[in-house]
């Protein structure tokens, strides 16, 4: 193992054991690694040779890196760089340079995309009831459909669920350990907690175990895979036939929407969905906006082709 690969392992035992994201980490460890062959291209050997200009010219050739004949994209450059600029923290703060060199390293913009696939809520509506309720499974599927649409709730903080957070008397849900590793408690709808009731007394001791914490599992009573349970409601949503992708980001995006569009607090959304930031929960604002310019573009006379201009 060379030095640089130490320092790598280093980083990786730092990262499993402070804030950051198992799911994460692999990523922090593969940009980190680009970055690396990339040193070693240029002849450098340790870790104290890396300057500023070495690290401008390496963000220039992230700007020119193509991927299939392509640039590659804003969020991908801004990840590779974001890991180093962390690495580079964690070496200093560490000891093991004496200076930062990443610290005057511009990131590229934030991608500020607005949310796709959002629900109407006619759509919505079409795919809760896919699920079939005579069938034990179809019981469980709904109450992860309705969970799912009256939280927000991430995928990965829905698979981790266990019934010792679900309180149903107070139609409260705490979740542990969300992205950041930050814990909240949300509220709970009644049509949200009717159905969870259903399959918490009528379903799940037919599939889990008595020792089993997890709340919702599969058939064969084990804890789902944040993947599995995605693919679970992406299968709902073409069983629908919806023509937009349905995913659990799509349904988080479409609960914050609905919320904002009955008039919800900004601030109460971002509470709601664990954002640390209200510039992530902002994003919403700008989904009415959009359907603002449509319904203008839609109904107002200057915008529709069709008028003459004897009615203006």
């Amino acid at each position: 193992m060379d030095k640089l690969d130490f320092l790598l392992l280093k980083f990786t035992e730092y990262m499993k054991t402070s804030d950051f994201s198992q799911r994460t980490i692999p990523t922090y460890a593969h940009n980190i690694r680009l970055f690396f062959t990339y040193l070693k291209g240029s002849g450098v050997q340790s870790i104290a040779e890396v300057d500023r200009q070495l690290l401008f010219d390496y963000q220039t050739r992230i700007y020119l890196e193509t991927f299939k004949g392509k640039p590659l994209a804003p969020a991908t450059r801004r990840a590779r760089l974001t890991c180093i600029k962390t690495f580079f923290q964690y070496l200093t703060k560490s000891g093991l340079i004496l200076y930062d060199p990443s610290a005057n390293l511009d990131l590229p913009k934030r991608p500020q995309g607005l949310p796709r696939n959002i629900l109407s809520k006619k759509e919505m509506g079409r795919l809760l009831s896919e699920p079939n309720l005579s069938k034990p499974l179809g019981v469980r599927d709904r109450a992860i459909l309705e969970l799912f649409y009256a939280t927000g709730i991430r995928v990965s903080e829905l698979a981790g669920l266990k019934v010792s957070d679900l309180d149903l008397s107070s139609g409260e849900l705490r979740i542990n350990q969300g992205k950041n590793r930050k814990d909240r408690i949300v509220p709970l709808g009644e049509i949200a907690c009717d159905f969870l009731q259903m399959y918490l007394y009528e379903v799940r001791p037919k599939l889990a175990q008595s020792d089993q914490p997890i709340l919702f599992v599969s058939k064969n009573g084990l804890r789902f895979h944040p993947t599995t349970l995605s693919h679970l409601i992406i299968n709902y949503g073409r069983k629908s036939g919806l023509k937009k992708g349905v995913s659990p980001h799509a349904l988080r995006h479409t609960c914050a929407t609905h919320l904002l569009k009955g008039k919800a607090d900004i601030r109460h959304i971002q509470r709601i969905l664990g954002h640390e930031h209200l510039s992530s929960t902002q994003i919403y604002t700008k989904v009415e906006i959009s359907d603002l310019k449509n319904v203008l573009k839609r109904c107002h006379p200057r915008e529709r082709k069709e008028v003459e201009t004897d009615d203006i």
